[in-house]
């Protein structure tokens, strides 16, 4: 009995020791997610300074779509560099937009052809540090760190339940939180009663929406829907097929059929 009760004890420990180390891990996340929030935002406030800051002349020297093959695929980005001078200095620069552009490339590139004469405004305490749309908000970066945070947030939140009542520990508030979470996100699929077309529809329309121009506050949860949402459709999907696959490979024989050839085999 003793050793038994060791070994629970040691089964436990270790489990704990587990759940640390996983809350941890995504506690790190979190911070960089964090990080990378404070970044995005101190380039808001950047742009907004920007406003303030006073213009000269340039030309755009680089002006081209570039091609990048990556794990992922094939993608595009807009190469522009254009040069102008502040107190008879030369400097060059590619930012079009502090925190980076919304635009698409090729929009990018026909926007500013090589040798057109350009507006640009440049930090007057850094001449380097230039900028061709000065006082243009983008959010990209803030959002990215608000759903890796948001992200990390809801998995270590999950494992942490998961942990807990595998070492049948004792319900408290946040595990009660939790249970209510978790019925609350999959109301929807519920709802629908496992409808893939619907839901479908629904993803696409919040993937719409998340593309428009708006706030965050709208924006991000509007994207977390469509990621979530989008990813248990496609769980759905597969557990669909492989149903229908295995249906296919390893049909239901009919009672009827197994009995006559039953009664067949006795008569012979």
């Amino acid at each position: 009995m003793g050793d038994s009760e060791s070994e629970a004890s040691k089964d436990f420990a270790r489990g704990r020791s587990e759940r640390y180390a996983l809350l941890m891990i995504w506690g790190a996340i979190i911070s960089v997610g964090f990080l990378i929030f404070l970044y995005g935002r101190y380039q808001v406030e950047r742009s907004k300074a920007s406003i303030e800051w006073p213009m000269t002349t340039g030309r755009i020297l680089v002006s081209k779509v570039t091609t990048s093959r990556t794990e992922d695929g094939i993608t595009h980005s807009a190469d522009i560099e254009y040069s102008y001078s502040v107190g008879g200095l030369r400097y060059s620069s590619d930012v079009v937009v502090i925190g980076g552009h919304d635009y698409r490339p090729h929009v990018v590139v026909d926007r500013y052809p090589v040798g057109t004469e350009v507006s640009v405004a440049y930090d007057p305490d850094k001449p380097r540090k230039a900028v061709l749309e000065p006082g243009k908000l983008t959010y990209g970066i803030q959002q990215f760190g608000m759903m890796m945070m948001g992200g990390a947030l809801f998995m270590a939140a999950l494992f942490d339940f998961i942990f807990r009542r595998s070492l049948n520990e004792e319900l408290n508030l946040f595990d009660h939180v939790m249970i209510v979470s978790f019925k609350v996100i999959f109301f929807p699929i519920c709802y629908l009663q496992g409808n893939l077309w619907v839901l479908g529809g629904v993803v696409g329309l919040a993937g719409w929406l998340s593309t428009l121009d708006g706030s965050p506050v709208i924006i991000v949860p509007l994207m977390f829907f469509s990621a979530f949402y989008g990813v248990l459709g496609m769980l759905l999907l597969w557990i669909k097929f492989m149903g229908l696959l295995f249906s296919v490979h390893n049909p239901v024989k009919e009672e009827g059929g197994e009995e006559e050839g039953g009664d067949s085999s006795q008569e012979s």
